[in-house]
């Protein structure tokens, strides 16, 4: 936080210098969310879809194996009274091992759509950078600060290039499709 901060104030300071520097050059500031744009564009829903659908499929195969492990911890509890003790302590070894099984899996799991989750966002923060430059570069804006980050405490809603950059990001993925 506080290197955004440091981030934010060198960036304004790079502006006001520029800005008294360049007498006759015109300063356009703009403004961009990109945290909103990734949630409400088109390929950020869509990755967040595939993601649900991937979470629900995982889910399912947890489920399968916690049922198993359910079936067979009734079956040692009904049983054991009746095992022999080698029998007993393998049926209570196939449970160890197939509880840390589980365990291990639900970890992965977790793991692989966490970093499914980053990798798609990375790419699309990525593409929705390109597109925050080619409007600027269209626009003639000198500046476009990141709205979402903290560093931005106020700026007018006239300044707020989002939608714009939601609306031509959405037309690039269309077109990719």
């Amino acid at each position: 936080m506080k290197t955004m901060k440091k981030v934010f104030i060198a960036a304004c300071l790079a502006v006001f210098a520029a800005a008294a520097g360049a007498h006759a050059a015109e300063i356009k500031i703009a403004h961009a969310n990109l945290q909103r744009a990734l949630n409400e564009c088109e390929a950020g829903k869509k990755a967040k879809d595939i993601l649900a659908e991937e979470a629900k499929k995982y889910a399912d195969l947890l489920d399968a194996k916690q049922e198993d492990l359910k079936k067979l911890k009734e079956e040692i509890d009904k049983k054991s009274n009746v095992w022999s003790k080698e029998a007993k302590e393998a049926k209570e070894t196939e449970f160890m091992q197939r509880s840390q099984e589980f365990e291990r899996l639900y970890e992965e799991y977790g793991k692989q759509l966490n970093d499914k989750k980053l990798q798609r966002e990375d790419e699309i923060i990525n593409g929705l950078r390109k597109t925050v430059d080619e409007i600027a570069k269209k626009k003639g804006y000198t500046y476009v600060f990141e709205r979402s980050v903290g560093g931005l405490l106020y700026a007018p809603e006239t300044d707020d290039i989002t939608d714009e950059v939601i609306k031509q990001h959405n037309k690039k993925f269309k077109a990719k499709e």
